[in-house]
């Protein structure tokens, strides 16, 4: 585990222990990141804790054909649209956003959840010549608003709540070596 969430996750066992799908993981870390707000934004919080599971999933599951990102990097500097990066199948640059929302009801839209600013981004710094061949939005929403799908001509991917909670939900390996990365690494 790359991701700082490791180092600020102030209570490991409660927020994992016998963990064992999204929506209980999810419920926890809004708990957690509202309990103490003197602290730590408790938004911020959020989608740190988010951005560490995705972290996870990608680095257990990132050779799958659902995935297909391969030496994953999360960036810590500055948010500027780009949660991380790593590599498709081909070898060509594959950039991620993590995208937490309470409402797994909802979609994402360009502009008020800055998927432009993914998009921007993704090309901007790690296209150099060309476009970014692979962009992929992780998310607990239910997909991308589809006038945002169209925006971009189908190029950004998504994997949405759905998704995700058939990756992971009663996946019990999985649940205990994002726990175990979280506290040992």
């Amino acid at each position: 585990m790359k991701h700082h969430f490791k180092n600020i996750c102030y209570d490991i066992d409660t927020l994992l222990s016998e963990c064992n799908k999204i929506s209980t993981f999810m419920n926890r870390l809004r708990k957690q990141a509202n309990s103490r707000p003197d602290y730590f934004d408790p938004d911020k919080y959020f989608g740190d804790g988010f951005e560490a599971f995705v972290e996870s999933l990608i680095a257990q599951q990132g050779l799958t054909k659902k995935i297909m990102i391969r030496d994953y990097e999360p960036i810590m500097e500055d948010d500027l649209g780009v949660d991380g990066f790593g590599y498709g199948p081909d070898g060509e640059i594959h950039t991620v956003q993590a995208k937490a929302r309470g409402n797994t009801d909802s979609v994402l839209t360009a502009n008020k959840d800055h998927i432009s600013n993914f998009v921007a981004h993704s090309h901007s710094k790690f296209g150099g010549e060309s476009k970014v061949k692979y962009m992929t939005v992780f998310t607990t929403a239910k997909d991308l608003h589809n006038v945002t799908h169209e925006m971009y001509n189908q190029e950004v991917r998504v994997i949405g709540w759905h998704e995700l909670r058939k990756l992971v939900d009663n996946n019990d390996m999985f649940w205990s070596v994002f726990r175990d990365s979280l506290k040992y690494s």
